[in-house]
């Protein structure tokens, strides 16, 4: 198994990790080294990315300075496209086959974000992969394309051509992209990729394994055939609960805000504001720093608040009215599964892409910005808050999901790959 080297790619990984090893599978991991002690512990083999491409996801300005220089969006995220997803391509290639090749492997199993696989994909005599989609979709398709236009389906008129829907300094963007992850294909000593980067690992597994459904997703008729919606992972990355001292018969309504583990740097676009965006509302609100010091946040807190490093999702959404985050797939996902609808506050990455299909469901509000102010966060919470057609569409993600289990689908896909 292969994970891009952050907390969002690699706990969904160690979680499917976990279920395998306990049906009796024996299981390698290979991604950063900062993941060693948690891959060890859910009884997987670690196998380290190369010290050249093991970047620290915690400094990430310090390998990439030119990141630092621009605003979350579509040239922050071609910059990581190029330089942290396709240039270490060739290396993690050969690490891969090396692995594969050091003892029987009988399947492979990669996050959609690990392009170090897309070489062995091309390949003719290999072994089976599946992938696993930690991401909103990124098939192409006239409705959705990376960075595309975040325009639900059932809104485009049909006879407007995709190229009409991106303008020409997006469209420069993807193929300043494009081309850079077919140098890095050419330099693995395979050809250049015949259609747009995530298409080619999506459609190259022999399966691709969503985690969410139609219901969050958009529903596309040109989907490959190996691509399967499962439902989210649950219980992938358990976090101590934590004590919040709040009596349990407290009757306000809980607001969980978090920035999640990546784009968490600066605290203050998210968190702080909304700390005091809500600090005179009658509601109780728990921040989740995602594991950065809560020191320079708790000078800040009103006394209707608190703030912790981690927090237990699976403990506190069960109890929350709403959660606001900045779009990270993964919390987005689990605020659904407990039928807790959203605010999105976040542009960079995938964020845009998962805030819209929040909108589109409707269980939820998105922003459209990183650094929401103050009367912004106010007012959605009022609203979502005094509407119930929000927690009411978010019920129906819900209702969707629990039809669904993750890990015993995955299983069933590696039984019928490797038997």
């Amino acid at each position: 198994m292969a994970a891009v080297a952050t907390p969002g790619h690699v706990y969904p990984i160690l979680g499917i990790a976990r279920y395998l090893i306990a049906q009796g599978h024996r299981v390698r991991v290979m991604t950063g080294a900062l993941f060693r002690e948690r891959a060890e512990a859910v009884g997987a083999q670690f196998v380290p990315f190369d010290a050249q491409v093991d970047f620290d996801y915690r400094y990430l300005e310090q390998h990439f300075p030119e990141r630092a220089a621009l605003p979350p969006g579509n040239a922050q995220m071609a910059l990581a496209l190029k330089d942290f997803f396709a240039a270490p391509i060739p290396l993690l290639d050969r690490q891969l086959r090396a692995a594969i090749a050091a003892e029987v492997t009988d399947l492979l199993i990669v996050e959609n974000c690990f392009y170090g696989v897309l070489p062995l994909l091309q390949a003719t005599d290999r072994l089976p992969v599946i992938g696993i989609g930690v991401t909103p979709l990124s098939y192409s398709s006239r409705d959705s394309i990376f960075y595309g236009p975040r325009i639900p389906p059932a809104l485009l008129p049909l006879e407007l051509p995709r190229e009409q829907l991106v303008d020409e300094a997006t469209r420069v963007l993807i193929d300043e992209v494009q081309q850079r992850f077919n140098a890095a294909m050419v330099q693995s000593g395979g050809g250049p990729l015949q259609q747009p980067f995530t298409d080619a690992l999506i459609g190259g597994c022999d399966r691709f394994l969503q985690l969410a459904t139609p219901a969050l997703e958009y529903p596309r008729e040109d989907l490959p055939a190996g691509v399967r919606f499962i439902g989210p992972l649950r219980g992938a990355a358990a976090v101590q609960q934590g004590e919040c001292e709040w009596d349990e018969a407290d009757p306000r309504p809980l607001v969980i805000v978090t920035q999640g583990t990546l784009a968490n740097v600066d605290l203050h676009q998210l968190i702080v504001p909304t700390l005091k965006a809500l600090a005179g509302l009658e509601v109780r609100v728990l921040a989740t720093t995602g594991g950065r010091s809560v020191d320079g946040v708790l000078a800040q807190r009103p006394d209707n608040a608190r703030v912790r490093p981690f927090i237990s999702f699976d403990h506190w959404l069960p109890q929350a009215a709403l959660l606001i985050t900045n779009g990270g797939y993964g919390s987005i996902n689990y605020a659904l599964d407990h039928g807790v609808p959203l605010i999105v506050a976040g542009t960079g990455e995938d964020k845009l892409e998962a805030a819209s299909r929040v909108v589109a469901a409707g269980c939820g509000i998105n922003l459209h910005t990183s650094e929401p102010d103050e009367p912004q966060l106010r007012q959605a919470v009022q609203q979502i808050l005094s509407q119930p057609v929000y927690r009411q569409r978010a019920a129906l993600v819900q209702a969707d999901y629990a039809r669904h289990d993750a890990l015993v689908a995955i299983a069933e896909e590696v039984a019928a790959l490797t038997g």
